[in-house]
């Protein structure tokens, strides 16, 4: 973002996501996708257009591609950004505020970007079983989220006992090191054979 080089970045990482995804669906393995986008992608009206056409090449159905929206920056120009937004919900991609909690998220973002997921940052996960503050944000985030017809995420999940809080806490999707941590795309199918054993 600093070098003006996140459109270059994120089209390479889209571009090769995708292509795995693709290799995956060969092997009969469909998967959804989530790559993360930045506040400078939302500049450029052709922008859903373009992750479109990348998504029909790579044989896969845009409601299986959820775009996780970054806020390492505010947005430049709230009224093409939200249209660009509404355009990719249009053509049917999930969107994900990611790291709800900190950076420049706020209510008012849930109200009006048409999120269908919201990722709960890892400092109100980790440990929030011990910590009534992050618990408390915790619960409140993923009822809010809940109330709001959104999917749930929470990031960091790094124990046992993170495990457990979340098992019973009715959140839809944990992510971390305690499930897995970040792999070469080959090793995923074998991973998940041994996670289903399990």
């Amino acid at each position: 973002e600093e070098c003006a080089l996140i459109d270059v970045l994120t089209q390479t990482v889209l571009k090769g996501a995708l292509e795995q995804a693709r290799r995956w669906m060969a092997d009969d393995l469909s998967l959804p996708l989530a790559v993360n986008i930045s506040m400078d992608n939302l500049t450029r009206l052709e922008f859903p257009e373009l992750v479109e056409r990348w998504v029909a090449r790579a044989g896969m159905l845009p409601s299986n591609l959820t775009l996780e929206l970054t806020e390492s920056r505010l947005m430049k120009n709230r009224l093409e950004s939200m249209d660009i937004l509404t355009r990719l919900r249009l053509k049917r991609f999930g969107l994900s505020i990611d790291d709800f909690g900190t950076g420049y998220s706020s209510l008012v973002q849930l109200r009006d970007i048409p999120f269908t997921e919201l990722k709960i940052d890892r400092d109100f996960v980790h440990g929030a079983s011990n910590d009534p503050s992050a618990r408390a944000i915790f619960e409140a985030s993923l009822g809010m989220a809940q109330q709001l017809g959104m999917k749930t995420v929470a990031e960091g999940v790094e124990d046992l006992d993170d495990w457990k809080f979340l098992r019973a806490s009715g959140v839809d999707i944990a992510q971390g090191w305690f499930i897995a941590k970040p792999m070469p795309a080959a090793d995923l199918p074998d991973w998940i054979a041994a996670w289903e054993l399990r």
